[in-house]
């Protein structure tokens, strides 16, 4: 989002990625040498080698601001529990900050806020809060509470932009992740690596959203120690999607 409202060429210029790239003494690393990508391919692919030099490029500060925007520091409200607020560490040298631009270092997330931004981005900057069930009913089958009231939160990126990160996100559900995995469900999805440290098996995560006002669905799987995000999550999440649809279909 950064980048696109910030760097005016960015879906013109081209990118190589050979696998690393040296930043500020430190080398960022991907799983293999991408080639040469657009700026879309570059979000499809992972690359951490690109995001890294944009990042530096962008600046620290300007990270934790869009950081900050997207809502992904703050605690929330979820039916009176409030959630962990994440963090963005802005960093003291430029390597620092190249992993900081791709989510590792020291940045810290929570799963809640992620899925909360997935549907922002769906709603063109705004997205409905998320609460713990979706109604409850009297004896006599009264409504007693509503949770798919009106209460919407925002972040402070343009709508233009979410539409360009919507269609970016289509991209990698269309190139890489696999739209036959989710049946006739437009599913706009992007993976994630939960580093830990210590030796522990990364958190797998993949969030996002499915674009079609019938069935109006942010998601986030996240898998404990799963390690990389679409492998282990998508079986996951196209099972509960394929559960959602049914129910919203009346099945």
């Amino acid at each position: 989002a950064a980048a696109i409202e910030q760097l005016p060429d960015i879906f013109e210029r081209s990118f190589t990625c050979t696998g690393s790239v040296k930043i500020g003494g430190d080398t960022i690393t991907c799983p293999h040498a991408h080639g040469t990508m657009d700026f879309y391919s570059a979000f499809a692919n992972s690359c951490n080698c690109v995001y890294a030099q944009l990042a530096v490029e962008l600046g620290g500060e300007t990270l934790e601001r869009y950081a900050r925007s997207a809502g992904l520091l703050e605690s929330h409200d979820v039916s009176g529990i409030p959630t962990a607020a994440g963090s963005f560490d802005v960093g003291a040298d430029d390597s620092n900050v190249g992993w900081s631009g791709v989510g590792q270092y020291d940045d810290l997330l929570n799963p809640c806020s992620l899925m909360m931004l997935m549907g922002a981005i769906a709603g063109d900057g705004s997205a409905a809060e998320p609460s713990l069930i979706y109604q409850e009913t009297s004896m006599n089958g009264l409504t007693l509470f509503d949770g798919s009231s009106s209460a919407r939160s925002s972040i402070g990126w343009s709508a233009d932009t979410c539409r360009t990160l919507q269609d970016m996100m289509a991209n990698n559900v269309a190139k890489t992740y696999g739209q036959s995995q989710f049946g006739s469900l437009a599913v706009c999805a992007k993976s994630g690596t939960s580093q830990l440290g210590g030796g522990q098996k990364s958190n797998a995560m993949f969030a996002g959203f499915v674009e079609d006002e019938q069935y109006p669905l942010a998601f986030i799987v996240v898998v404990e120690n799963g390690g990389y995000g679409s492998a282990t999550c998508v079986p996951v999440l196209s099972k509960v999607l394929a559960a959602c649809k049914s129910v919203l279909d009346g099945e």
